[in-house]
């Protein structure tokens, strides 16, 4: 008796734990995900995850690739003493192995003046930025960030910092 009891726990316990994993490696879930631990890992400055989910082919249309973003993120988000980013996702879009996430981004924080120009600049933005994945190889959770954009956002015209 004991070991039915087991084994039906056993394999109650799998069908659960098969389920929650269909539900967690839904391709609209890992976009979200990847973008919200993008997000945290640039809050908590640690470069080597935000490295991890950048694609080695990263291209903007401010013509940035990955080492460019890396360095900027780096010296730009150095100058906070406190850094907090706050994000809500407003659309989601999965085409074919790629995702679009529209998501609009705060930043709260307190640095020098490079950081309180770049967290006035963020934040009044009016629209959502639009974080672009792509789906790496067929492990569900194996994305990365193909490019980032904004509609009203125009770098070219920035002042250098």
């Amino acid at each position: 008796m004991n070991f039915k009891r087991s084994a039906l726990a056993a394999g109650a316990a799998l069908v659960a734990l098969a389920l929650w994993l269909a539900w967690l490696w839904q391709p609209e879930r890992q976009v979200r995900l990847h973008t919200a631990h993008l997000l945290g890992s640039v809050e908590r400055r640690n470069w080597t995850r935000v490295e991890s989910l950048l694609a080695e082919h990263y291209s903007d249309r401010w013509g940035h690739d990955k080492a460019f973003v890396l360095a900027g993120l780096r010296q730009v988000l150095g100058s906070f003493v406190f850094l907090r980013i706050e994000q809500e996702s407003t659309a989601l879009a999965i085409q074919s192995g790629s995702g679009v996430a529209t998501t609009r981004v705060k930043i709260i924080g307190q640095g020098g003046p490079v950081g309180e120009y770049v967290m006035a600049k963020v934040n009044g933005l009016p629209e959502p930025f639009v974080f672009t994945w792509q789906k790496r190889s067929g492990k569900p959770w194996d994305w990365v960030l193909l490019a980032v954009d904004h509609p009203s956002l125009d770098l070219d015209s920035e002042p250098a910092l």
